[in-house]
């Protein structure tokens, strides 16, 4: 529940961090999610007892790691070593004092991989090693490098028939069929690799042997294995969708054998590969068209909001789901912050500041911008590094900001940002209500001011001949609400411009770009989407008409939350559908 949103913690701490904030935000009724409603009190409590413990199994490697000095290899081990016996403890039942057993040893170090490990750790820790100090930064690299040669094999043989060695292991068996496997270049043999510190001209001066002499040692135990009775070599085709490359040793073999024309020999005595992909064989592939529900008319929406529109035109399914439905997507584990929250807080910054001056700009626009930013950010996140590398690119725009806003308000009185407007639209159902938040409306010196609309992206602006074209509905709808009187505050008057301000931070920084509406005004836009919506509404108050799943090209679908419950993966193909 706590990491069911953007997480910016760090370490345990910033666990305890998001797991408070989410406890406050559920007693204050904040939190909206099923997953953070459905949790009782003793959840809560057990949550944070669980924090408590981890942080307490986890103290010694935490004790090592705060600052910059460095620790014998020995003690990073030793506390590594407490750490992974305190998180793989079983806390047992309380003995009977006179039949209390010994201590067991930990589950740690059970089985063959438990065996492996143990072995690793006594290297690490044995007297004869010799000391070496690093930081422990640089400890988690190590370790992953150690045991990247470590190979877990079971002693016990998983069928009494079959057994998995090694190479040098097959070497001292005599078994009476023998398949080797991974017959691919690069995993049998393995690459050659002189390792980061000595290429091959130091390696020769030195004495040492050649990255190759292990290609020859593998290549003698291929050679060796081939003297069973009866001998598979296998190989992977593909690996992950790519195809590999043969072995060396098997395209040797291949032309010695073509050499002396025994080509066929090396042909498998069965078919398996033909009798591999016959079991996999659909003998009749049925194709499986796209969702297309049809729920009664009293069970379809009468309320959407300009955002909504969009969505309806392009993927009905979506609406399907999420208003007819209910359903809500639920946000995973753990997400990064992403690009949704950084434009919340754009958002956010840029309502408070024209709220706090929505007549005259101050003295210091662009500091003023920034410190509401920080304030924003800091709110959000509560992590000061996160908050940080966020207002490199808040302060690039807020320059940006400052020094283009005189101009965007010269001829306009007053601003008005974040406002909530509603219109009806007639429908043979029943009353259709479209609704908005305008990020910011301007509204023009005098009785007979017009106005002007801005909608605030930190993404991509979309091209003009899509917004008058219909596909971007949502500023032409703002203007037709805005044109009826539906914004609250904002009198009825004619709609000068739209227009888009993108907050990238970035080259450049900030981007305005006004909407051309080529040889029409905004108010006959206006009017013309919203007779397509009236159409929109007049067609899925028909029962007959189905919220279909769509892929369309002029239309982007890489934020579908539903796409996998439309099984879009079964129908869509390379070509989408036009209108």
């Amino acid at each position: 529940a706590a990491f069911r949103t953007a997480y910016l913690g760090r370490g345990l701490g910033g666990v305890e961090a998001a797991l408070e904030r989410a406890a406050v935000e559920e007693a204050s009724g904040e939190r909206r999610e099923a997953a953070v409603r459905r949790l009782w009190d003793e959840d809560w409590h057990g949550a944070r007892d669980l924090v408590r413990r981890l942080a307490a199994a986890y103290a010694p490697l935490v004790a090592l790691f705060g600052g910059e000095r460095t620790h014998s290899l020995r003690d990073l081990a030793a506390a590594h070593v407490a750490v992974a016996e305190a998180l793989a403890a079983v806390p047992d039942p309380v003995p009977d004092a006179a039949t209390a057993p010994a201590a067991a040893a930990s589950p740690l170090w059970q089985g063959e991989a438990g065996r492996s490990a143990a072995e690793l750790f006594t290297g690490l820790a044995a007297e004869a090693m010799p000391e070496l100090a690093l930081a422990a930064r640089d400890y988690p690299d190590l370790y992953r490098n150690l045991i990247a040669s470590l190979n877990v094999r079971p002693r016990v043989p998983v069928h009494p028939r079959l057994a998995i060695w090694g190479p040098f292991e097959a070497r001292l068996q005599q078994p009476d069929v023998l398949i080797l496997g991974s017959l691919n270049d690069g995993t049998w043999p393995e690459a050659a690799d002189p390792g980061p510190w000595l290429n091959r001209p130091m390696r020769r001066a030195l004495g040492l042997p050649s990255p190759e002499e292990k290609i020859g040692l593998a290549a003698h135990d291929f050679t060796m294995l081939l003297g069973a009775e009866r001998v598979y070599l296998t190989r992977a085709e593909k690996m992950d969708g790519v195809p590999t490359v043969p072995s060396r040793w098997l395209l040797r073999i291949r032309a010695l054998l073509d050499g002396f024309g025994l080509a066929e020999r090396l042909a498998p005595a069965q078919p398996w590969l033909g009798w591999s992909r016959h079991r996999d064989a659909i003998p009749a592939r049925r194709t499986i068209a796209e969702p297309a529900p049809r729920p009664p008319v009293e069970d379809r929406p009468r309320k959407l909001s300009v955002s909504g529109v969009e969505t309806w035109i392009a993927n009905p399914y979506a609406i399907f789901a999420r208003h007819i439905l209910k359903l809500e997507p639920l946000p995973r584990l753990g997400e990064p912050p992403d690009a949704s929250l950084r434009g919340a807080i754009v958002h956010e910054a840029l309502s408070r500041f024209s709220k706090a001056h929505p007549d005259a700009l101050p003295a210091d626009p662009a500091g003023v911008l920034l410190a509401m930013a920080r304030d924003v950010l800091e709110g959000y996140t509560g992590h000061p590094r996160v908050a940080a590398f966020w207002l490199t690119r808040l302060e690039r725009f807020a320059v940006w900001f400052a020094a283009t806003e005189p101009e965007r308000r010269r001829g306009f009185a007053t601003i008005v940002s974040e406002v909530k407007g509603e219109i009806v639209v007639p429908a043979p159902g029943a009353p259709f209500k479209l609704t908005a938040r305008a990020d910011r409306i301007d509204i023009g010196s005098g009785k007979a001011g017009a106005l002007r609309i801005t909608d605030y992206k930190t993404g991509a602006i979309p091209p003009d001949a899509r917004v008058v074209a219909g596909a971007a509905p949502q500023l032409p709808l703002e203007a037709a609400i805005a044109a009826m009187a539906g914004f609250a505050g904002v009198p009825a008057r004619e709609v000068w411009e739209l227009r888009y301000i993108r907050a990238s931070g970035g080259e450049p920084p900030g981007e305005e770009r006004t909407v051309a509406v080529e040889d029409r005004t905004v108010a006959a836009l206006a009017g013309a989407q919203l007779d397509r919506l009236a159409v929109l509404v007049t067609r899925f108050d028909d029962p007959a008409t189905p919220y279909t799943a769509l892929r369309r090209a002029r239309f982007s679908y890489d934020f579908d939350p539903f796409a996998h419950l439309a099984r879009v993966g079964e129908w869509s193909a390379d070509d989408v559908a036009e209108e």
